[in-house]
């Protein structure tokens, strides 16, 4: 690839940079600022501001006028290849690092902070910033590696077969972990089986002494076994998992209890997350632990100082009293009912109800209506009432209603989620609704796709 520079000063190799960034409000003195063209927006628009805010360079396709002395940019054919060519160069300048590698459908961020969190006990470990798990976010993420670093806990998504080829090309994961296989994307992949061959992709790319780390509970994870030559370490609590866990009691909402098995030794844990994936996502992380040599008494207070990730499973206060549940990051069929299931199996006082106020669950294509029906459905028996948001969210309620839901317990506000006003005005109309009715002894799931932007609703309750 060939590449220009423009600046009023020769170009310095020993220049380093002390972060990049994509996002010109995020740059501070010293970074490098990626200039991306979008479908809507372009970076290359605000290559000023980034040098203004202090940036010393940016990668960007042209070069733009109004910048201050000293400013280089570096003149690249594609933004993208030669951001994921830098951050390869990086990489393999850092060989001793152990590179791990996380993708499922649901779990990947809370994943990835529980895994950070054990192997930082043992040495300096990188993690992926928030959930840049994207053909961006990734090598954004790899720039950030510093020489000290013993581990780099790296979240990997895909929209697309081969995307996770792709990005295993920026980097070869030294292990890849897999959290489970569900209906994340089912619009852009087509079928549950593309997803399942989407995510194999990253085993598919271990090296012979990598080492692939499965959900052994997943029969589509387990099944990739058979898709790598490298040894395979399964977690769960089937009894074929090798990290597992068993006399699992305790409060679903607030966390479970079990022990944790490997190898003949033995480890009493108490959570501090949600539900039953909780004790995936704990499994998942003392999977590595184990594997990177770390004790289970070490393992043990790293996942017991676990709390829930920003707007995943957090327990808030709500109205009139009430506990509110925000899970508003994300949402699929599986993890609406994932959380559901604990929110069922909490115990209540006296006259409590379970309210689930879901919005649309997007990028699902032609399987919307039926997994919205389906998570409806299923939904049913799990709560007392349901708050249904947005345009395919009608869908919820028609499943409810046909599993025996009582109507008067089902509420739907119609919304076009690409008209931001009417889509606030259906979530103030909720709210009131709410407020109105929710009382101290009541339960309150507030979750949807991020493209619904449920934060707002939470803010007013």
């Amino acid at each position: 690839m060939s590449v220009h520079i423009s600046g009023t000063l020769a170009p310095n190799p020993e220049m380093i940079f002390r972060e990049a960034h994509h996002d010109s409000r995020q740059v501070k003195a010293g970074d490098l600022f990626i200039a991306l063209k979008g479908e809507k927006v372009d970076g290359h628009d605000y290559i000023a501001s980034a040098a203004r805010a202090g940036a010393r360079a940016a990668l960007c396709a042209r070069p733009v006028a109004d910048i201050p002395p000293g400013f280089l940019q570096i003149i690249v054919p594609d933004v993208i290849k030669a951001l994921h060519a830098t951050a390869h160069a990086r990489t393999q300048r850092q060989p001793e690092t152990l590179y791990l590698g996380i993708t499922g459908s649901n779990g990947k961020t809370s994943t990835k902070e529980a895994i950070a969190a054990i192997l930082e006990r043992s040495a300096p470990t990188l993690k992926t910033l928030a959930s840049y798990n994207t053909e961006i976010g990734y090598p954004l993420t790899l720039l950030r590696l510093e020489p000290q670093h013993r581990y780099a806990v790296l979240e990997m998504g895909a929209q697309w077969v081969g995307e996770l080829t792709m990005l295993s090309r920026v980097t070869r994961p030294t292990w890849s972990l897999i959290t489970n296989v569900g209906s994340s994307h089912l619009g852009y992949f087509g079928s549950p089986e593309q997803i399942a061959i989407a995510k194999s992709e990253l085993v598919q790319a271990l090296a012979p002494d990598g080492l692939a780390l499965l959900n052994y509970d997943d029969l589509r994870v387990r099944a990739m076994s058979a898709q790598t030559s490298a040894p395979v370490l399964y977690y769960g609590q089937g009894e074929g998992a090798d990290v597992r866990a068993t006399d699992i009691a305790g409060d679903s909402l607030f966390g479970r209890r079990f022990t944790l098995r490997y190898k003949g030794e033995e480890m009493p844990i108490q959570l501090h997350i949600p539900g039953e994936h909780g004790i995936t996502i704990a499994l998942a992380a003392a999977a590595v632990g184990c594997a990177a040599g770390i004790s289970l008494d070490e393992i043990r207070q790293a996942l017991e100082a676990l709390k829930p990730a920003k707007r995943r499973g957090e327990i808030k206060p709500g109205p009139n009293g009430s506990t509110l549940i925000d899970d508003s990051y994300n949402a699929n069929r599986q993890s609406i009912l994932a959380i559901a299931q604990a929110m069922h199996d909490t115990t209540l006082a006296s006259g409590g109800r379970r309210w689930a106020v879901l919005g649309d669950i997007l990028e699902l294509g032609k399987y919307s209506r039926e997994e919205h029906r389906a998570c409806g459905a299923a939904l049913a028996p799990l709560v007392d009432s349901l708050v249904a948001i947005g345009e395919q969210a009608r869908f919820y309620v028609e499943g409810a209603l046909d599993a025996g839901m009582p109507s008067e317990n089902a509420y739907f506000y119609s919304a076009d989620i690409e008209n931001s006003a009417e889509l606030e005005a259906a979530k103030r109309a909720a709210a009131d609704l709410l407020k109105a009715e929710i009382r101290s002894s009541d339960l309150v799931l507030i979750k949807a796709s991020l493209g619904l932007a449920m934060d707002t609703l939470i803010n007013q309750l």
